[in-house]
């Protein structure tokens, strides 16, 4: 990541919790055409406009949601962390294109690999390879449109050489399991390199109890199915994941503010939205 003057803001908290939201309204309140504000969508960069990259993010879309038709959480994980490698490309281009005075984010990669990090120690199993199921991946990609899980092969190898690792895409869970498992004040600049960025300046967390986020995601879904982790015992895990973050950085990284936003159903959304530019120093 590039030095810059720009505000970095990132909002995060589980599914459910209103993140979308509160970023829709926060569009909303920004100055029109003054460049002061910016924001983008992690990690489905194509939903923001005007960003390098949208083709490969739709395919790493598509390859996240391949995993979850073929019911592989080893797979996913996969998908997920390299869904975040587009991170840095994106935010450098609207620090280096825009320079806004704010740049808001909706989720974090180093902020998310924190929360997540014990998944992915849990499914890098010795015994596991991604090899046995590739053909199966990859006829699903297929459909999405021809030739994706290749350009996504491409793009994972494109990352092994940048970073001197391994080109094979289904060593990267043992990797990122290995990173996690070292203390923070070396794991975090691992991942930054990864993901070409550093921690925010600011880390605002939407809070609701984990019982009505279910409740919103399942709602969200309608008829369709919901994520593996959209359940209430779930998304307590991952709350707690966050709740350990705000620890974490407090004692590793005092220098990040992390804001606690309550964003329960007796709240109104205009309350969390004005708690988010005060605490956030958004709108000026």
């Amino acid at each position: 990541m590039i030095a810059t003057s720009t505000r970095r803001v990132a909002i995060v908290g589980i599914d459910g919790a209103g993140k979308s939201s509160v970023m829709a309204r926060l569009r909303e309140l920004a100055p029109a055409g003054d460049g002061s504000f910016a924001s983008m969508t992690c990690p489905d960069f194509h939903n923001t406009r005007n960003v390098p990259l949208t083709e490969l993010s739709e395919q790493l879309k598509a390859f996240s949601v391949g995993c979850d038709e073929i019911s592989s959480l080893e797979m996913k994980a996969t998908a997920m962390y390299l869904q975040m490698t587009l991170f840095g490309p994106v935010e450098r281009h609207f620090v280096q294109t825009w320079s806004p005075d704010v740049l808001v984010f909706e989720r974090h990669p180093l902020i998310e690999l924190l929360v997540y990090g014990p998944l992915y120690v849990a499914l890098a199993r010795p015994d596991w390879n991604g090899h046995d199921r590739q053909n199966e991946i990859a006829a699903v990609l297929e459909r999405h449109r021809p030739g994706t899980f290749a350009d996504i092969l491409a793009w994972q190898r494109s990352e092994s050489t940048r970073l001197g690792s391994s080109p094979d895409i289904w060593d990267l869970l043992s990797e990122i399991a290995d990173l996690v498992r070292r203390d923070v004040t070396a794991s975090v600049p691992g991942f930054a390199a990864r993901f070409r960025t550093t921690l925010p300046d600011a880390v605002l967390w939407l809070d609701a109890p984990p019982e009505q986020a279910a409740a919103r995601c399942a709602e969200r879904s309608g008829d369709g199915p919901t994520e593996a982790h959209e359940t209430a015992e779930r998304l307590a895990a991952l709350r707690d994941g966050y709740l350990r973050v705000r620890d974490t950085l407090a004692a590793a990284f005092p220098e990040v503010g992390f804001h606690r936003i309550d964003t329960g159903d007796g709240v109104d959304i205009e309350e969390s939205v004005r708690a988010c530019v005060t605490e956030g120093k958004l709108l000026g």
